[in-house]
């Protein structure tokens, strides 16, 4: 994305929503929204015609909602399709599962801060995802301490891993972006994305919040390290502006 603004289309039932959204994100100078839909037939043809970059969409997107909306979406995606974003009202640990599932790269709350908003388009476009940081410490609570899982008790995916993509898995179980995990084991940055790759592949896993909560689900990790969005990009961004860290 170096060197190109970022094309967003938003897709929301509710035009004061649309509208909102625009204006947050019209204070970006690397983000242009270039449509908006209010339904799913009229938000692919929108997609059609202006190839974005991200794609944000209303859970609640008619008619038949948006986590299947992003289904067919990612199954005509065209190659400049970076992801799709799930912007809801309120948040449940369901709704978010069921929003991985369907392949979106990015979950965030409609009531979220303006500069979050940006911080999502930049990491989703970027290839990272993208939790809120609310969101981010309910899941790892929630799948930390699940009855049952034994942490000595690995799967056999883990085994199938190499030493370098078992370090990457540890790297994104923690919530480091790419470029802080190839920083941390002296390699480049598309080494650690061919590794993502590979263990995607490897894990059956569409994702990398899929690995992030395989990897808490059998307690690799403790919450305690992890960073979320919100706490992170707060003491490092200057006033009005989002620290523009991508992975």
């Amino acid at each position: 994305m170096t060197g190109q603004r970022i094309r967003v289309v938003v897709v929301d039932h509710q035009e004061f929503a649309r509208a909102g959204i625009r204006v947050v994100l019209g204070r970006e100078q690397e983000v242009a929204v270039v449509g908006d839909a209010e339904n799913g037939p009229e938000a692919l043809d929108v997609i059609s015609s202006q190839q974005p970059h991200v794609v944000m969409v209303d859970s609640a997107l008619p008619p038949f909602g948006g986590l299947d909306f992003c289904r067919k979406l990612l199954e005509r995606s065209s190659a400049s399709l970076a992801g799709v974003i799930i912007i809801t009202e309120e948040h449940s640990d369901e709704l978010l599962l069921r929003a991985v599932r369907a392949g979106a790269r990015g979950y965030i709350l409609k009531n979220s801060p303006a500069w979050s908003w940006s911080t999502a388009l930049r990491s989703v476009a970027s290839g990272d995802a993208f939790l809120a940081g609310s969101v981010t410490s309910r899941v790892f609570t929630r799948f930390t301490l699940l009855p049952g899982y034994d942490p000595s008790n690995l799967p056999k995916e883990l085994s199938m891993l190499n030493d370098r993509e078992h370090q990457v898995f540890k790297g994104i179980a923690k919530g480091l972006f790419n470029r802080e995990i190839a920083q941390l084991l002296a390699v480049s940055e598309s080494t650690v994305k061919a590794c993502v790759s590979k263990i995607i592949g490897k894990l059956g896993v569409r994702n990398r919040v899929e690995i992030a909560l395989v990897a808490f689900r059998l307690g690799l990790a403790s919450p305690s390290p992890v960073r979320s969005v919100d706490a992170s990009c707060r003491p490092h961004r200057k006033p009005g502006r989002p620290r523009q860290e991508i992975g």
